[in-house]
């Protein structure tokens, strides 16, 4: 026994046609917000996985009545980041040093995480970010106010230590 689809000749010449769609041109026009420009260190201490975050030192020059000390505190963390090797990284015996150039907001929130310097390796890039992403931070403040702060966070991916 044998089956035969038998098509109508008039189905065969209605072929589907996708609806038409419409394009939407949607322009944002969102402020940016501005971080006081802190200047950071280009070298980085190999054994150090600490960020660092400096006071500018093309600040304007305080007079004698400015000259009272103002109060400054680094960004320290909260919640370390805690960077998870990635298995396909482990496995090719990938590893580098990612530096990675974070906003953190006055709340202590890493809002803009940028690779300053990448490991070689786009894995152990991403890894990093995801890290610092999940991490916490005391903000930057300045006479007594959280301020944003842009600080290098070195994150280092090694197998020699790991068994």
């Amino acid at each position: 026994m044998t089956a035969r689809f038998i098509v109508d000749a008039n189905e065969s010449e209605r072929r589907w046609t996708p609806p038409p769609v419409r394009t939407i041109d949607i322009a944002l026009d969102v402020p940016v917000p501005l971080a006081p420009a802190i200047e950071v260190p280009i070298e980085i201490p190999p054994a150090a996985n600490r960020m660092v975050a400096r006071e500018v030192a093309s600040a304007p020059t305080p007079t004698r009545a400015q000259a009272a000390p103002k109060l400054i505190s680094a960004v320290e963390y909260v919640r370390e980041p805690i960077p998870r090797y990635p298995p396909q990284s482990r496995r090719l015996r990938e590893q580098g040093l990612v530096v990675l150039r974070v906003l953190i907001d006055e709340k202590g929130q890493a809002c803009s995480i940028e690779v300053e310097s990448s490991s070689g390796h786009v894995r152990l890039d991403h890894a990093a970010k995801e890290a610092v992403a999940a991490a916490a931070f005391r903000p930057y403040v300045e006479d007594g106010e959280p301020r944003r702060a842009f600080v290098l966070i070195p994150i280092e991916f090694s197998l020699s230590g790991r068994a």
